[in-house]
């Protein structure tokens, strides 16, 4: 095991300016700052639209088995809001049903139970959403997705009693943070401590984890009147804000486990 210094220097680097080059096995990352050889990354994305130039620096990561957390293998399961879906169906988790739709005119197909919940590609931060309530609503948003060649999803509209966010770092729930309803702007709260339900979350997201193989991890769930779950996504990059102090450590102790290793 190679010795790590007691600390790290930590560089950001912004994906849409920097370049990245791969060779002998190593990898560099330039911008207008100058280059660093990437020896470790703690991966972080915001609410920005994914673009195919960070899968493949996942892919350069990846090769250059450089250690990020989340492992580059597991960030590529998640990059793209279906595959992330298919994912959580595929490890027996309570996704919603949706309509699935790619192509010209192809929500003239069919017609949904409104109001329903309508999510254009592959965005994120509450970007790309409607909520069409009646027919003319829905014809509207008809119209409007003539405009994209992106793959449409049309999901029911859940009502739901609250929104719960749940985390897990390095295969362990560790606690409950701050949600965002559904479409909506205020913002909710759950706790998973000593609560109705709790023993259930804890399950999906240690599910979850061990399904992806991440180190951290954020569930969305939404709790409906009869006290079920709906996980409506994953996040492989999650915000820790609202969560307790605690929970960054186990970060930092998981990055630095990966740097170790």
């Amino acid at each position: 095991m190679a010795s790590v210094p007691a600390r790290c220097t930590v560089h950001h680097r912004r994906l849409q300016t920097s370049r990245w080059l791969y060779h002998d096995d190593q990898l560099w990352v330039f911008d207008a700052t100058g280059s660093v050889r990437v020896e470790a990354v703690p991966w972080r994305v915001g609410a920005i639209r994914p673009h195919p130039g960070h899968r493949t620096v996942l892919e350069l990561i990846r090769r250059a088995r450089v250690p990020c957390v989340n492992p580059a293998a597991v960030l590529l399961r998640g990059y793209d809001r279906l595959s992330m879906l298919n994912e959580l169906r595929e490890a027996g988790l309570p996704v919603p049903t949706m309509t699935i739709a790619l192509g010209e005119e192809r929500l003239d197909r069919f017609e949904p139970p409104l109001p329903a919940v309508v999510k254009v590609g592959n965005y994120h931060g509450g970007y790309g959403k409607a909520r069409p309530r009646d027919a003319e609503e829905w014809a509207n948003v008809k119209d409007l997705s003539f405009a994209t060649e992106e793959y449409v999803t049309v999901e029911p509209y859940i009502a739901y009693t609250r929104d719960i966010r749940c985390l897990a770092v390095g295969g362990a729930a560790v606690g409950n943070g701050p949600a965002r309803p559904l479409l909506e702007s205020q913002h909710g709260h759950g706790t998973l401590r000593d609560d109705t339900g709790a023993d259930v979350l804890r399950a999906y997201t240690t599910r979850a984890m061990e399904h992806l193989g991440a180190d951290l991890l954020g569930l969305d769930f939404l709790e409906t009147p009869d006290g079920a779950h709906i996980l409506l996504e994953s996040n492989d990059t999650p915000g820790l804000a609202g969560f307790p102090e605690a929970a960054r450590r186990a970060v930092a102790a998981v990055v630095r486990r990966q740097i170790e290793a």
